[in-house]
């Protein structure tokens, strides 16, 4: 790993363990040590907005919500560890759907970047005076961040299981008479390895080509799918994969587990989007995580080698 460029991403729940225990002045310490480390294997550290739109998210509960303190401390810890100096800026990676429109129309919407920019700004001032960015946030930027990520979170849940029934629709009109048992079963084999990822790509193109308000060809708009299969594999392999484990575990999206943990599988998506054999200004991508499902994705992948925990990362930079 230290004979290659390397730039490093830290998912919520990286920057929440690394942060864990730690008061304001050892989180502002701890991170100086990370990045001094990183600087010296020349790493680079790059936040992702989702990442930061989860924490800061989090901060609406106010000191007596759930993980409220590692999320103030990892909303810190992000801003200095993925802070350009030259650039007076953090470094941010915005959500999926900028990358798509850039790179498949050569147009950045200006909501999303407007967005970026302004949450570019949040993560920024609490490097600057955490005190001051808690004071001046605290009253409408969090809730507003908060209602984006609730509302986000449920169209990912409805649009997920309908991609599903979609799926069993399909299979349904060609063998209308068949046994639960067997419909599973062909709805996995649909999935794994039937039309499932090509039609993804494709409704995927087309729901940015309309919120764009382009009108596209068809022949157009399957050129660019089967693109977008191969520039982001995971913008959609995340979706048969996800749809998949649904399935084959038999999950219920509704339920109250799935709310409270699994609805939040679309932030997992905006996060590893960018995980590819493609570069980050010429740097090879490293996700930081310990989520389960993340990691058991990305291996399925063949990215073994561009996921580790935090332990595994930290142990890595002593060496």
């Amino acid at each position: 790993m230290s004979e290659r460029k390397y730039a490093v991403i830290f998912d919520t729940n990286a920057y929440r363990q690394f942060v864990t225990g730690k008061s304001y002045t050892e989180t502002l310490s701890q991170t100086q040590e990370l990045i001094k480390a990183e600087l010296g294997k020349d790493i680079q550290a790059y936040g992702s907005i989702i990442v930061g739109m989860e924490m800061i998210g989090n901060l609406a509960e106010g000191e007596e919500g759930f993980n409220y303190k590692d999320c103030l401390n990892g909303i810190i810890a992000m801003g200095n560890h993925c802070f350009d100096e030259t650039e007076q800026q953090p470094r941010i990676i915005p959500q999926a759907y900028l990358n798509i429109a850039y790179s498949f129309f050569n147009i950045i919407p200006k909501e999303i970047e407007d967005r970026t920019k302004n949450l570019g700004g949040v993560i920024r001032d609490f490097k600057i005076d955490h005190a001051k960015a808690l004071a001046f946030h605290k009253t409408k930027t969090f809730n507003d961040v908060k209602e984006y990520i609730e509302k986000e979170e449920i169209n990912f849940s409805t649009q997920i299981v309908d991609l599903i029934e979609g799926a069993k629709l399909e299979i349904l009109k060609k063998h209308p008479r068949i046994a639960p048992k067997q419909l599973r079963t062909k709805l996995l084999d649909y999935i794994e390895n039937g039309p499932f990822e090509p039609f993804i790509a494709l409704a995927i193109i087309y729901a940015v080509a309309a919120t764009l308000r382009l009108q596209l060809p068809q022949n157009e708009g399957v050129k660019k799918a089967l693109s977008m299969n191969v520039e982001f594999p995971l913008s959609v392999g995340f979706y048969r994969w996800i749809s998949y484990k649904i399935i084959d575990d038999n999950i219920d999206m509704q339920s109250k587990t799935s709310i409270q943990k699994r609805w939040n599988w679309l932030w997992d998506y905006h996060v590893s989007f960018v995980i590819s054999n493609h570069t980050l200004d010429n740097r090879e991508v490293i996700l930081i995580t310990s989520d389960s499902d993340m990691t058991e994705m990305l291996q399925d992948f063949g990215y073994s080698n561009k996921v580790m925990t935090l332990n595994e990362y930290l142990e890595f930079l002593k060496k």
